[in-house]
């Protein structure tokens, strides 16, 4: 079980079902970033993550990869 903490919410976000909704791929400048819902039993948590770079091009798992790593980074 992981507890996540994001800075734009008050409350810590537990056991959450992660869902990537979409993946916004800047083609010229090879980044892409995505928004995730974050559900609860008792809330449902938008967040976007940027930051993701690639070389030539990327697949769905890549992006699953990248996103865990840095939901990682929130976790308490």
């Amino acid at each position: 079980m992981k507890t996540y903490k994001l800075p734009q919410f008050k409350a810590e976000i537990t056991d959450p079902i992660i869902t990537l909704q979409s993946v916004n791929d800047n083609l010229q400048e090879k980044t892409c970033s995505v928004d995730i819902l974050l559900t609860t039993e008792t809330a449902k948590f938008g967040i976007n993550l940027s930051g993701f770079t690639y070389e030539t091009t990327w697949d769905d798992a890549d992006i699953d990869a990248w996103v865990m790593v840095e939901l990682d980074k929130y976790a308490v």
